[in-house]
């Protein structure tokens, strides 16, 4: 008996390479997964960015630095440009440096309480406002109360800050000095 076309190994090998042809095309139709919901995705990283963001201005106001150093990404970078007038450049890039500089320049700060009046957080950025009701004292000299108008930046990535970011009106502070080189009390 003769071996019909149906039966032969060319005709096993045809099927088989057609059949994977149309797994290929099928495969390639097919999504593996749903697209992602960018709503959701947004929702959720604004929640992890303020559970960090939280925990980090928490151990910030009351110089917990134990606290603060593991919520810092190695990189991280600090600036606030509207001290340059009043204190020079405070910007820090990197942890170590910025964590000397809280060592070294926060114990001046004698007292510090943020009253929040509203926060925010939009994907990896966390904004913080209020007032900083704080005083300050250098060796030698008397402290300086005053009350500022405070906007404070952090922008979490991989769970770490990664910028920290303050803009004040120092004008109260200022006044404050000013009174204390007249004579008078701040």
């Amino acid at each position: 008996m003769r071996p019909s076309l149906f039966t032969s190994p060319l005709w096993a090998a045809l099927t088989f390479t057609l059949s994977l042809s149309l797994l290929s095309i099928n495969a390639r139709a097919q999504p593996t997964s749903a697209p992602a919901d960018p709503a959701l995705q947004y929702r959720e990283l604004s929640e992890q960015t303020r559970q960090v963001a939280e925990r980090y201005l928490q151990a910030y106001l009351s110089r917990d630095w134990a606290q603060l150093f593991p919520l810092m990404a190695e990189r991280i970078h600090f600036a606030d440009p509207t001290a340059k007038m009043v204190f020079g450049d405070l910007s820090q890039q990197g942890k170590p440096a910025l964590m000397k500089y809280f060592s070294e320049v926060y114990p001046y700060v004698e007292t510090h309480v943020f009253k929040r009046e509203r926060s925010t957080f939009a994907g990896q950025h966390a904004v913080f406002i209020g007032e900083s009701d704080w005083s300050f004292s250098l060796p030698g000299h008397a402290p300086v109360r005053s009350k500022t108008p405070l906007v404070l930046t952090l922008t979490v990535e991989n769970g770490r800050v990664t910028d920290h970011q303050e803009i004040a009106d120092f004008q109260s502070y200022l006044s404050g000095r000013q009174q204390l080189a007249a004579g008078g009390k701040p």
